[in-house]
C-alpha cells in the first residue's frame, strides 16, 4: 500500500478565500506532475552532460595524441 501526502502553503494576504480539499488535491496533482516532468528532464540533462563529458575525454585524448607528434616532429 502506497499513502501519499502532501502539503501545500501559499500566502494568506495573497488570498483571500479558503481552497477546497478538491482544489487543494488538484493543486497537488498539477505538482506531482511538475515535479514528475523536472525529473525526467533532470534525467535527459545527466545524460546529456555524461556524453559531451565523454566527448570531452576524446577531444582532449586526441590533443595530446596531436601534441606528442609535433613535438617529435620538432626534435
Amino acid at each position: 500500500m502506497t499513502a501519499l501526502t502532501g502539503r501545500y502553503e501559499f500566502d494568506t494576504e495573497l488570498c483571500d478565500e479558503e481552497l477546497t480539499y478538491e482544489e487543494i488535491c488538484k493543486l497537488l496533482k498539477k505538482q506531482i506532475e511538475t515535479i514528475s516532468q523536472l525529473h525526467a528532464e533532470k534525467s535527459d540533462h545527466l545524460a546529456k552532460i555524461s556524453e559531451l563529458n565523454d566527448e570531452v575525454i576524446q577531444l582532449n585524448s586526441q590533443l595530446e595524441h596531436l601534441k606528442k607528434q609535433v613535438k617529435m616532429m620538432t626534435t
